[in-house]
């Protein structure tokens, strides 16, 4: 079910790096100015699944909070 909290409008911009370490300062970036972040995975690659935990503890890191993902 979808509900709206209020008529104000929201920009949403998607960084795609695909895991890739070269983009990993522009990562960071990103990290530093958003408010919320979605961590995708490939379902056929194990590798993209286990990246999830460094994923998410970078962001906790560049936006100095305690890492609860254990």
């Amino acid at each position: 079910m979808f509900r709206s909290c209020d008529v104000s409008v929201t920009t949403c911009s998607v960084l795609d790096t695909a895991g890739q370490d070269e983009f990993s300062a522009m990562r960071e970036q990103y990290m530093r100015t958003g408010d919320g972040y979605l961590i995708v995975y490939s379902v056929t690659d194990r590798r993209s699944f286990v990246n999830v935990k460094n994923f998410y503890t970078q962001v906790l890191r560049v936006k100095d909070r305690r890492v609860i993902f254990k």
